[in-house]
């Protein structure tokens, strides 16, 4: 039996209010359901987090033109830091992006949590 749509509210509640830091990383290397960090951290910023439905969430970051690296970006770490420690959420690489303190930029995952 499915659980019912009070349940997978609170679930989704539960995740959204739980994130509270996104790393940014120079690592590559695909990206598994194992992942526990970072591979290679550049950067970690506090991310917003909006609750598009029952089961999907919206995750958003954003470098500005402080920001700047001589290596491109190529990962996101999504996780929760506690006192005494972090729990990860979920990792993803993606195209490799040059940050220059001539842009901005933005990162959005879509989060689908079953």
């Amino acid at each position: 039996m499915p659980a019912n749509d009070h349940l997978k509210r609170l679930m989704i509640e539960t995740v959204a209010n739980n994130i509270n830091e996104m790393v940014i990383g120079f690592d590559g290397t695909p990206a598994t359901s194992s992942d526990g960090a970072a591979g290679r951290p550049a950067t970690t910023i506090t991310p917003t987090v909006k609750i598009l439905d029952n089961a999907t969430l919206l995750v958003e970051g954003t470098l500005t033109t402080a920001d700047s690296y001589d290596e491109t970006l190529k990962e996101v770490f999504v996780q929760l830091r506690g006192t005494n420690g972090f729990t990860p959420i979920t990792r993803h690489v993606f195209r490799p992006i040059q940050k220059s303190a001539n842009n901005e930029v933005k990162i959005q995952l879509v989060i689908e949590v079953q």
